[in-house]
């Protein structure tokens, strides 16, 4: 047993018994991990699970067992206390798709420190920014391609280039398979590769393609990395942003 000190950020929570909660971590130290938290109805208890919800980022001493598959979360601090994530509603809803994105693609994931901090100072500027916020979402997913190891290879663009979705590149010929994109929907990846977290806010989307960027964003993700198929939230971002 080994008494350690984490950083992490909270991807879910679930009930376990009248007493207790697991919380799902996403630790800069140790990767996903899935800890046990006291839970109650009193004014301790409701004060911890609001500083326990999902994207909040903590920061404390455990005593880790690398062999047991709930470790046990007790005291704790807040390592940055969101002051807009949880309070602005069109930022509330972009949360909630966050933290079931992270929650799909980090359910068993190491120690990654560069991912770790990508998530947290992406989290850090979503809750300070003014404008763009219905853009963030995208602007994260694209980031993030890097550290998932997807990231699409643009080189030798031309008019009539698809792009493979399994290979992740592009192609003058239609490949074997269905997952491809139309040269249309290809052109526009080149604008998209250059989105990220200082400029996201300049561009403009409508409903219909900010929809079909999330979707096709998604999809890309779902064929390289399965769990990330089946998130529910997409569809409130649709009716939020149409």
């Amino acid at each position: 047993m080994a008494h350690e000190k984490i950083r992490g950020i909270v991807t879910d929570v679930i009930k376990h018994s009248d007493r207790h909660d697991v919380v799902r971590i996403y630790t800069r130290e140790f990767g996903n991990v899935a800890f046990l938290s006291a839970s109650g109805q009193g004014k301790s208890g409701r004060l911890r699970a609001a500083r326990l919800r999902p994207l909040s980022a903590i920061e404390a001493e455990v005593n880790f067992r690398p062999n047991r598959d709930l470790q046990m979360l007790g005291a704790f601090n807040t390592l940055s206390p969101w002051r807009d994530i949880y309070f602005n509603p069109v930022k509330s809803a972009v949360a909630i798709f966050l933290s079931e994105f992270l929650n799909a693609f980090l359910r068993h994931s190491e120690a990654d420190p560069l991912q770790w901090d990508y998530i947290y100072r992406s989290l850090t500027v979503f809750d300070l920014s003014r404008r763009g916020t219905a853009n963030f979402h995208i602007a994260f997913l694209i980031g993030f391609l890097h550290f998932a190891g997807i990231f699409p290879d643009l080189t030798d663009a031309r008019p009539e280039s698809l792009f493979d979705l399994r290979a992740g590149r592009l192609t003058p010929l239609p490949p074997g398979h269905a997952d491809i994109l139309s040269s249309a929907d290809t052109s526009f990846l080149p604008l998209l590769g250059r989105m990220n977290m200082r400029n996201y806010h300049l561009y403009r989307f409508s409903s219909s393609q900010r929809r079909r960027i999330l979707g096709t964003l998604l999809r890309y993700y779902s064929i390289h990395y399965p769990g990330t198929g089946s998130l529910k939230s997409p569809e409130i971002l649709s009716e939020l942003f149409a």
